[in-house]
């Protein structure tokens, strides 16, 4: 269950003249391609391949009306720092080349063996930008190590969820309706969130859609992944009422077409408008390579609050194969908390690649895989097992967020858009 979308292909850019800010000193050096590692805001984690990437075309993940500080680690064995130029990504041209407009170049301020740049989003919507690095009128030869992407926003650290069912649902327990399951979600949010303002849960069904209604009949189940193309059925989200526009769009379905994935998301999308990646999909049955079996209510809620903290940004405690495959970042082992020891025997035990589901497309789902098969090792002797970001269902009861994710949602919400 997780993540982004990310264009995840070495591509040409053409730089658009025209459109082009230029800003005195470094020439502008245009990206030599865009590169699929992402830099997400307030993200803890340390990316080796986004670090390499970042004088040539490391993505940046942004928001409208937010103040970023983009920091790396001095290299000792040079004195100048280079200039940060930055450039926003647009349409494309044909299926390998992206039009760019060069946005603005940055001098560094050098502090306690950092250099810093700071600006601001003046974008109408999210954006994906992508940088170089310029000295003396090339590219940047330093090393640049420990990249981070600090962002402060001015938006609300309350949301609202919308529930949307989507075709015919029956719980495990044949005789829990909706909105009982709505008023056990909208508790689970509360106890789990806990700092955070969760307003209002409302519950709406796709066959009711006041334009995609006929759509999703309602005595059908909902497959997702198989009932359509889209497995996020995203056109469901940013629903057409004014109050429910800028809520969490969970939208619960029989089950996806995955063997043993429970819900998808989307890492650091914080998407409450609408369009993709602004879904979190759920199931009421797990799909297994015999059929389908039943989950309890309560994995069915512990999913959707774990799908919902890679929404706001929390990675898994301890990354697994196809988290790596997925991102194509190999460098990142776990979410970058001091407070979420992440478990390396899991790591090393070999499960993370007999495991694995391969995904493609432009979506990075997030996943728990059931683990417990596995006769040589135990997912519950890992230190980060109790944690609700981790990535394999163990049996046990989660304790819940670290302190360090919870205020890590925090300040991702003031940043995104809602």
């Amino acid at each position: 269950m997780k993540k982004f979308f990310s264009l995840i292909f070495l591509v040409n850019l053409v730089m658009l003249l025209g459109c082009s800010e230029v800003d005195p000193g470094e020439p502008v050096l245009q990206p030599s391609f865009m590169s699929p590692y992402v830099l997400f805001p307030n993200d803890p984690a340390i990316s080796d391949s986004v670090a390499a990437y970042l004088t040539s075309g490391a993505v940046l993940s942004l928001h409208p009306g937010v103040s970023y500080t983009l920091s790396f680690d001095k290299d000792s064995s040079l004195d100048e720092a280079p200039v940060l130029q930055l450039f926003r990504v647009g349409g494309a041209l044909d299926d390998q080349r992206y039009s760019i407009r060069h946005v603005r170049s940055l001098d560094a301020v050098e502090k306690d063996g950092r250099y810093y740049y700071d600006f601001v989003c003046e974008e109408n919507d999210r954006a994906r930008w992508v940088t170089t690095l310029a000295l003396n009128g090339d590219f940047y030869t330093g090393n640049v190590k420990n990249v981070r992407l600090d962002a402060e926003g001015p938006y609300s650290k309350n949301f609202s969820i919308n529930l949307i069912v989507v075709g015919k649902v029956v719980f495990p327990d044949s005789s829990m309706t909706v909105q009982a399951f709505a008023d056990s979600m909208l508790k689970s949010f509360r106890k789990f969130f806990k700092g955070i303002g969760i307003d209002t849960l409302y519950v709406r069904y796709a066959h009711e859609h006041p334009d995609l209604g006929k759509k999703y009949p309602a005595d059908e189940p909902w497959l997702a992944g198989r009932s359509s193309d889209d497995l996020f059925v995203s056109e469901l989200g940013g629903w057409p009422e004014k109050e429910l526009k800028k809520s969490l769009d969970l939208v619960l379905v029989h089950r996806i077409e995955a063997d043993h994935v429970l819900g998808y998301s989307y890492l650091y999308s914080g998407n409450f408008g609408g369009g993709e990646g602004s879904t979190v999909v759920i199931g009421t049955r797990e799909k297994t390579p015999y059929g389908e079996s039943e989950v309890t209510v309560g994995e069915i809620l512990e999913t959707a609050v774990h799908e919902s903290g890679h929404f706001l940004g929390l990675r898994h405690t301890t990354s697994t194969r196809s988290d790596m495959s997925e991102t194509m970042d190999y460098s990142v082992l776990e979410d970058g908390f001091t407070d979420t020891p992440f478990c390396r025997d899991l790591l090393l035990s070999g499960l993370l690649k007999k495991n694995s589901v391969g995904h493609s497309d432009f979506a990075v789902p997030a996943y728990r895989l059931d683990l417990a098969a596995a006769a040589d090792f135990s997912v519950t002797d890992c230190p980060d097992h109790r944690n609700l970001m981790f990535p394999s269902v163990t049996g046990e009861e989660f304790e819940g967020f670290s302190e360090q994710q919870l205020e890590h949602v925090r300040k991702n919400l003031t940043v995104f858009p809602h």
